[in-house]
């Protein structure tokens, strides 16, 4: 897990374009769509007793990259994406509420909070995927014209 490797792909997703309208592509390294760029940066399986470990080194990940992207962006801004992640699955299951805009609805699955950027004309975003118990932890950055939640 290289940190200048982090850096790179983060600093790719601010510079790259984002695809016309049309579907979402993804890939094992992240997926794009219109208007968002979703970077796997690390991933480790666990077993199940050694998941919170896992978690919280990605964790501590995340904030090592943050004290760089701080010294270069200025100060991120935390955010919950609990209630974001409630309201996408009560729109799924009951078919009402509010829905969340792609890709908050994908990464709030996944993710429970972030720390975000303002960057020009989109946001990046830093997040350790653990929700999902049966897939691996991630650690995963998100470039997107999309308004948070």
């Amino acid at each position: 897990m290289s940190t200048a490797r982090h850096l790179a792909t983060l600093e790719q997703l601010c510079a790259r374009p984002f695809p016309d309208e049309g579907s979402v592509r993804s890939a094992p390294e992240g997926s794009t769509g219109p208007g968002f760029h979703l970077a796997l940066l690390a991933s480790a399986g666990a077993p199940t007793g050694e998941r919170a470990a896992v978690a919280e080194e990605f964790a501590a990940l995340r904030e090592a990259l943050a004290v760089v992207l701080e010294a270069r962006w200025g100060p991120a801004e935390h955010i919950s994406l609990w209630s974001a992640f409630v309201r996408a699955e009560e729109a799924r299951i009951a078919g009402a509420g509010e829905a969340v805009r792609e890709p908050w609805r994908t990464l709030s699955a996944s993710v429970p909070d972030a720390l975000i950027w303002r960057r020009a004309d989109r946001w990046i975003a830093l997040g350790t995927a653990e929700r999902e118990t049966e897939q691996p932890v991630r650690l995963v950055a998100l470039a997107t014209a999309v308004d948070p939640p």
